[in-house]
């Protein structure tokens, strides 16, 4: 009975991982059906920034879109990372590192508090599947999430999770979420629209 009791607490850990590696899809995606039906016309995004003492803040991101076309044909343009300063004006430049799969970003816009540079890994985005990043270095340093890539009828379900833990960014907790939240949303919808053609 006791090595029962000892293999049950391995066991639960086993499937939670196994879970972990298993992509979001239509079927799956951990949002309403209210919001899931939404999907189909435009994209969803939601950012909670909270802090539990005076020197931590704690960033959760969620955001999915429904493409227009298939996976095949929106990845032409949404795999490119190194042209979305040709996509988003917020962006200024964009760079991406094929061997090391880090991508470079300068960000500056009206809704951010200050510019800003990321620089964080991520594989490119190929076809359905799972694909983890991480913020290794700067801004929001340890900020790990994934970008589930799915299909759904003739369309392409994207899903993106991002959870941050770190010391307070001095950016108050309301206005991290709303520009976090607003700039993923713009994100999203302009990145759909231009990935609609060649």
């Amino acid at each position: 009975m006791q090595q029962m009791l000892n293999i049950i607490p391995i066991i639960i850990i086993l499937l939670s991982a196994s879970l972990q590696g298993k992509t979001v899809n239509w079927n799956t995606l951990p949002l309403g059906k209210k919001v899931t039906e939404s999907l189909n016309e435009e994209p969803y995004t939601h950012s909670r920034v909270s802090s539990k003492d005076d020197s931590t803040q704690a960033l959760h991101f969620i955001g999915a879109g429904l493409h227009p076309k298939s996976c095949s044909f929106a990845l032409i343009k949404l795999s490119r990372y190194e042209d979305y300063s040709k996509f988003l004006s917020f962006i200024k430049t964009s760079a991406y590192d094929e061997q090391k799969q880090r991508i470079i970003l300068k960000l500056s816009h009206t809704l951010l508090p200050f510019d800003m540079g990321l620089n964080f890994v991520l594989p490119r985005i190929k076809g359905p599947g799972t694909y983890p990043f991480r913020f290794d270095r700067g801004f929001l340093k340890g900020l790990k999430g994934a970008i589930h890539v799915s299909k759904h009828k003739e369309r392409c379900l994207f899903y993106s999770e991002a959870h941050w833990e770190g010391p307070d960014s001095g950016i108050n907790n309301q206005v991290f979420g709303f520009f976090s939240q607003a700039l993923g949303k713009i994100a999203f919808e302009r990145l759909f629209r231009i990935s609609q053609t060649l």
